[in-house]
Formats: C-alpha cells, structure tokens, sequence
C-alpha cells in the first residue's frame, strides 16, 4: 500500500476558482481540475493507494464547511463508485474494487476562529485525524502564544497536526513557518504531548510526536532543517522535494532524522504523485526504507492497520 501524506482536493462548486487562484500565485500549471474525481483519476495511473487531503481556511467563517465536506469524503467517493457508468466512464475500476476509502480528510481550523475547542470536539466526533495549518495563507507564527491553547486542544483530541513549513513554489517576501518556530513549538508543547500520549511509539529513542513538518522541515530552508529539526521527535512529510533538492541530500537528511519519521507526500496537483514515487523507488533508499516511507509510518500514524 503506498501512502501520499500531502495532497490538495477542493469541492467541485469552487475547485476551478481555487486552481486559478493557485496558478496566479504559483505561476505553475496544476496537473489536475482540483476535484475529488481529477484526484481519483491520477491516483489510478499513479499506484497511490491513499491520500490524504489536506484543505486550509484562509477565513474563519470557512472553518465549519470544509471540516462538514472533508469527513464526508468516504460517503460521497463511496456513492461516486457504485456509479457504473461514472466508474467507466472515468476509468475508476481499480478504485472501485479496494474494500478501503482511498482517501484520508483532515480538517482545519484558522488561527482567528473563535470557537475552536467547539469545533475541534466536533471534528473528533466526525473521525477527522488531523488538521493542516498553512502560515503563509493564514497570516501566523506556529510559535505565537495564542496557537498553544489551540494546539493543546488538538493534543487533547488525538488530533494530529500538520505544518507548512518554509518558503513557498515563489519566493515569499515573509517566511512565517521555519524550522525554528517548530523547534519553539515542540519544546512548548512537550508536556502535554507526554501527559496525553501524543506520540507514536513510546520508546525514548524513537518516540514521534504526532506533528508533521511538510516539505522536509522547510521548504528551501534546508540548511536550518540540518541545524534545528533533524533527529527532533517530529515527522517530516517528503513533499515537493525531489526534484527541488539533490535526492542524494534528501535521503542522506531522511537517515539523519531516521527512516521512521519520513512520510511520502506529492503535494499534488502541484506535483505529479507518479513522478515523486518514481524518484523514491529509483533513490538511494534501500527496500526495507522505501517501504516504511511510503507506505508503513503513515498506516501507523494514521492508525489503518
């Protein structure tokens, strides 16, 4: 089962208006429409199994109907696939023949929402694993004071947490998220992340907290990723990085931080998740390596054993 921790999927009445706007911002040309089903369609060509979607609000008033949409992603693809005539007309038997929902929706909640213990409740309730915080997009420091409390909350749920981290595909003139603000992060938050058994695997020297750092802890910040966050008890997700760093420093940062912190990520429609499998499978990793990143830290973390 091969696991893309990092993709983006938009509801079908604003997938075309957030892939414009994404374009604009990026200058890149998305490899899909945005939807659910441009989603479904690369993963058949591209032997990806499961992935995840990580959506984000840009606006407080967002929060509540895309926590509503992503835990009702199962139901809808699950309805999708008892199409015929859609499953053939899109090519989606190999899709529709698994037992598993081929996607994983977490949440979101922006640093301005106001009732966010609410609304973290409810998305526990809704089976939402975990919830993606974009600093660039939502104006903030992971490590301003008033994230903790939000952040304890998610802790307290069980709720994993997933960062952007570093630059963005065009250069940001304010980088908010950086592998120092995490380091501040994790040393605030280690308490209760101890007291609420926030972590994967209980042994001290291979203990993870259940918090992400997208694109290799920071995204063309690599140098400070070497300085600060490597070997730190937190995940990596190896999205949007080959191709934009010598592969052959990406899997000697993945052995320094260890092999069972690394989480495979496309950041599709940016990237194309058969071109970033292929660089994986084709690296310096061994077969025992290859397999836990793409495949075995993310069904532990994401607990589908």
């Amino acid at each position: 089962m091969i696991i893309d921790i990092h993709v983006h999927a938009f509801p079908d009445k604003v997938a075309s208006k957030a892939i414009e706007t994404l374009e604009n911002l990026y200058k890149v040309k998305a490899f899909s429409d945005g939807t659910i089903t441009g989603l479904l369609k690369h993963m058949t060509g591209s032997g990806v199994d499961i992935s995840v979607v990580l959506p984000v609000s840009t606006d407080p008033r967002q929060v509540v109907s895309i926590n509503t949409w992503t835990s009702g992603l199962c139901k809808m693809i699950g309805e999708m696939l008892d199409d015929e005539d859609f499953v053939n007309s899109h090519n989606l038997d190999k899709i529709a023949r698994r037992s598993f929902c081929p996607v994983v929706g977490f949440g979101t909640i922006h640093p301005d929402f106001v009732d966010y213990k609410g609304e973290i409740q409810r998305m526990k309730e809704l089976g939402i694993k975990g919830v993606k915080f974009q600093p660039t997009f939502q104006k903030f420091y992971p490590h301003d004071d008033k994230m903790f409390p939000v952040y304890e909350e998610l802790i307290k749920a069980g709720i994993m947490i997933i960062f952007h981290t570093g630059d963005e595909i065009q250069p940001a003139e304010l980088i908010y998220s950086t592998p120092e603000s995490l380091v501040r992060v994790l040393d605030v938050m280690k308490p209760v992340m101890g007291e609420y058994g926030y972590f994967v695997d209980s042994a001290e020297d291979s203990r993870t907290y259940k918090i992400i750092a997208a694109h290799m802890g920071g995204f063309r910040l690599w140098d400070r990723v070497e300085e600060y966050l490597i070997g730190r008890e937190i995940f990596f997700g190896a999205s949007f990085v080959f191709g934009h760093m010598d592969s052959d420093r990406a899997v000697d940062m993945m052995r320094s931080h260890g092999i069972h912190r690394i989480l495979f990520g496309s950041d599709f429609p940016f990237s194309r998740q058969n071109v970033d499998l292929e660089y994986v499978l084709n690296s310096g990793l061994t077969d025992d390596e290859k397999k836990a990143v793409l495949s075995l830290n993310a069904v532990g973390l994401l607990n589908l054993a």
